[in-house]
């Protein structure tokens, strides 16, 4: 996406999706807010270099005015310079966590400037904040498993690239089955076959860990395979406790436990 495309991006995601308060009604407006708004003027105007001078020095006005970082942000992506945006994303992503639009650039920025450990850590928590707030979040889940995957497989991850792989043939063939059939592509079910065959391989690798079970327990699910669905259901329920598993993850699984299970295997 070109450095134009991506701040205007981020002006309507992060101008549009938090509303701003700057000034009380009626009250004077700050120096900061002052300054701030010559920089909106001058982004409007075309001028991006001119505004990265406003920003910065209404940030210095009052450091408190998070939503500068955001601006100087695009500011600088729109002048083409990822080096200069991506500690400004940083700031502004760790005092507004639930601005999970903003999350997800600041994480293709890190793997545009080649920081795949904090890409990682980004694109994680972005799959936690989109699996709590739905719509319209989740629809990205796809690809930030994809790119977690490449992530994995550049750091010889054969564990995490797997299981990212797995969830991420998962979830397209949870979307596939919504849509008509496509001539030469995978149908719903053979995605889901892929799905479990990528799961097991992240199962063999770290067989107490839950989330690749619970992930098979669902894939099987979707192919009526009932015994094999109990099955992993089981073994992710007994791994629960002692390994990892998303917040909405850990609640889906009790539930399924509940409503599949026994009593006395569910805890």
């Amino acid at each position: 996406m070109a450095p134009r495309a991506v701040w205007l991006l981020l002006w309507f995601t992060g101008l549009g999706c938090h509303p701003f308060a700057l000034v009380n009604e009626g009250a004077e407006p700050s120096r900061a807010v002052e300054l701030w708004e010559k920089g909106q003027a001058a982004m409007r105007d075309g001028h991006p270099g001119e505004a990265v001078d406003f920003y910065a020095q209404s940030l210095a006005a009052d450091p408190t005015m998070v939503r500068n970082h955001l601006s100087l942000a695009a500011a600088y992506l729109d002048l083409g310079d990822d080096a200069q945006a991506c500690p400004h994303l940083a700031h502004y992503v760790a005092a507004q966590p639930d601005h999970l639009s903003i999350r997800l650039h600041y994480a293709e920025l890190l793997v545009r400037l080649h920081q795949g450990k904090k890409a990682r850590q980004e694109f994680e928590q972005f799959v936690v904040g989109a699996q709590e707030q739905g719509e319209p979040f989740d629809r990205n889940l796809i690809h930030c498993h994809s790119q977690l995957m490449a992530i994995d497989e550049s750091e010889d991850d054969a564990y995490n690239e797997h299981l990212n792989r797995g969830i991420g043939l998962y979830l397209l063939a949870r979307e596939r089955a919504e849509l008509p059939e496509i001539e030469g592509a995978l149908s719903a079910e053979g995605l889901l076959c892929k799905a479990a065959g990528e799961l097991t391989l992240a199962c063999e690798q770290r067989p107490d860990e839950a989330r690749p079970c619970w992930y098979l327990s669902l894939v099987w699910s979707c192919l009526a395979q009932q015994q094999l669905e109990l099955r992993w259901l089981r073994l992710a329920d007994a791994a629960a406790p002692f390994s990892y598993l998303t917040a909405v993850e850990k609640r889906q699984l009790s539930l399924a436990c509940l409503q599949r299970l026994t009593p006395t295997i569910c805890k």
